[in-house]
């Protein structure tokens, strides 16, 4: 049986782009069109992975990743951030997730209420390389 995937972007493009990758690989999927239909899908679907854009209206994919986790009937679900943020903001968004020092961890959690677990578990960055992207979903999927 493929794996399923939950595609949450706003963008119709994107959407149809990466479900024809994800399908090309053997994946199957699903989408919804911002943070508020995707908690909705997720609770629904509860799919093996969560493929998620940052930058969207109602809901941004921050606050929806953010809300998943808190979830313990969804926090287990791999999210792979795909987005554009670093060309619009200027910031490099994978290097300021992925090397920003958590020397002593515990205090790091008890003063802003993240963890480990709060980091994404791959992140992509637009315009997308789909070997890029499957590369990303197989390691969050541990395959």
């Amino acid at each position: 049986m493929s794996k399923r995937v939950l595609i949450v972007d706003d963008e119709p493009d994107i959407v149809t782009f990466l479900s024809a990758v994800l399908e090309e690989n053997g994946y199957t999927s699903t989408s919804a069109k911002d943070g508020v239909e995707g908690l909705e899908a997720l609770r629904r679907e509860k799919p093996d992975l969560v493929l998620l854009d940052l930058m969207m209206p109602k809901k941004s994919g921050i606050a929806m990743f953010q809300e998943l986790r808190k979830d313990p009937e969804l926090s287990h679900i791999p999210v792979v951030v795909v987005t554009g943020v670093s060309e619009v903001t200027g910031v490099d968004f994978r290097n300021f997730m992925y090397k920003q020092p958590l020397k002593d961890e515990k205090k790091f959690a008890e003063t802003t209420g993240l963890t480990k677990y709060t980091i994404p578990d791959g992140y992509v960055e637009k315009p997308i390389d789909p070997d890029e992207l499957i590369k990303a979903v197989k390691k969050a999927l541990k395959e």
